[in-house]
Parts: C-alpha cells; sequence; structure tokens
C-alpha cells in the first residue's frame, strides 16, 4: 500500500494516474494514522506547510510533524520506504549538490532542510529524500509560468523582467508523479537523496515566444527590475537517469494548458 500525508495539488495528480491513498492525520486522528503507517509499503510524505507566520511555526508544522512521522515508522514500521519530498530551496543556488547556507535560509527552507537531515539521520533503513526543480502545477496560483499563460489567454499581454533573461527548469507537475512512483518500484535499500528535474533549463524570454506562438497577437512587455536572488535551473541528470528518464515536450504541455484555460 502506498500512503501520502496530505492532499493538494501533487496528490490529487498522483492519485490520477497511480493506486494509492491519502492518510491525513489531521482528518484519521492519530491512531487511524498509524495503522496507516503499520500496513504502508511505501509513504511519500508530501505534507508541508510552506507559507508561515514566523520560523516557529514552520518548525512545528514541518521539522516537527516529520520527526514525530518518522518515530511513529520506526515503531511500527520499520522496513518501510519512506519517500520525503523535500526542497530544492534548500539548496546553495550555485551548486545543486550542496546545501546552501544555513543562516541564510527563509523559515521553511529552514524547516525543510532540518526534516531531511532527520530523515537521513534516522533509524529507518528504507529512505528517499527527493528535491523537484521549479513544478509546472498548470495552476495560475502555484507557479510563474502558469501565472504567465493564464493571463496571456485572460488577458492577451504578459510582462517578462530583464527581457526575460532568468532560467527555470520547469518539471511539469505529472511528471514529478510519475518519477515518485518509479522510486517506489525501483527502490533499493538505503537512504538516497534524489533531484527530479528535466534535462534542460529555459529561460522566461523562451517561455515568451513559445506563448507568442500558440497565442497570435500576445503583447510581450518588459520591465528593468533590481536582480532577484538566483534560482537554481541547472541540475545533474544521474538521478532520473538512474529511475529511467521521461521525456516530455514543455512546449506541449503548455500548448495543453492554454487549451484547457480557453475550454
Amino acid at each position: 500500500m502506498i500512503i501520502l500525508t496530505a492532499g493538494g495539488s501533487f496528490a490529487q495528480t498522483y492519485l490520477n494516474q497511480f493506486d494509492a491513498e491519502v492518510a491525513s492525520i489531521r482528518e484519521l486522528g492519530e491512531a487511524k494514522f498509524v495503522e496507516k503507517i503499520r500496513k504502508a509499503k511505501s509513504l511519500i510524505h508530501n505534507a508541508a506547510t510552506i507559507e508561515c507566520n514566523d520560523l516557529d511555526q514552520c518548525l512545528v508544522r514541518n521539522f516537527d510533524f516529520t520527526r514525530n512521522l518518522v518515530n511513529q515508522a520506526q515503531a511500527v514500521n520499520p522496513g518501510l520506504h519512506l519517500i520525503f519530498l523535500s526542497s530544492m530551496s534548500i539548496l546553495d543556488p550555485s551548486n545543486s549538490k550542496a546545501y546552501g547556507d544555513v543562516l541564510g535560509m527563509t523559515a521553511y527552507a529552514y524547516s525543510k532542510y532540518l526534516a531531511e537531515i532527520f530523515c537521513l539521520k534516522s533509524e529507518l533503513k528504507n529512505v528517499s529524500c527527493v528535491r523537484f526543480s521549479t513544478l509546472f502545477y498548470r495552476d495560475h496560483k502555484k507557479d510563474g509560468l502558469s501565472k504567465l499563460a493564464s493571463d496571456a489567454v485572460t488577458t492577451g499581454k504578459i510582462t517578462i523582467f530583464n527581457q526575460g533573461e532568468a532560467r527555470r527548469n520547469f518539471l511539469p507537475l505529472r511528471i514529478a508523479a510519475q518519477y515518485i512512483s518509479k522510486l517506489t518500484e525501483q527502490h533499493k535499500p538505503g537512504k538516497r537523496v534524489y533531484t527530479l528535474a528535466s534535462a534542460q533549463s529555459t529561460s522566461f524570454a523562451d517561455i515568451a515566444s513559445l506563448l507568442q506562438k500558440h497565442i497570435p497577437g500576445l503583447e510581450v512587455q518588459d520591465e528593468e527590475i533590481p536582480a532577484a536572488p538566483p534560482v537554481l535551473s541547472e541540475f545533474s541528470t544521474d538521478s532520473i537517469d538512474e529511475l529511467g528518464r521521461i521525456k516530455f515536450s514543455l512546449e506541449e504541455e503548455i500548448a495543453e494548458y492554454i487549451k484547457s484555460l480557453r475550454s
């Protein structure tokens, strides 16, 4: 049995493609939640709070919950495969294989950093910590690419910054879910960290060109702003090559999203 610890966009996308169930401690209560853990073969820990009021709240919701979850799993099902959905925000912006400066991390990133380290240092035998690149949710409230596409369809114009020079490594949410499914099937005993990303980065200037291709007459405005903090866009392909690379066309993914927005 494959269990996800929360609902939300990732869980829904995963459940649309694969057999699993959501077991939320808030909805089930602790006793029933622990019974789900006891029976699980793979436990996908996707529960997290991104927007926190302060550091303490982030630690309570992201680190403390993860620590309690790991301790419960160790007690009732130490052989399960824990898949912890971590965050690329914990990484050095110039090196996707190294942790960033702890003191410079946001409250969210710090809470995810502690949670990842705890999972890797725990007594559980099978742990996979997963960092996704920038996810393409197909939801204008969730990510910048979706917001640009939504603005393009609804207003006929978009705004990019500094000539769209910033780059991202976009990974469609459905592809991310497919990689996690591969991980549940192919995991080898032990503790591993996986970086799941597409094989190439894309600039926002490229995104604007793709949107113009599919939306004739689209107006693209450019604004010059102070340089924003760097975001990782180049990642090693070791993890996706190990699991089996899932090929996709970002242009086709965007075109399908545009179609859904128009319908």
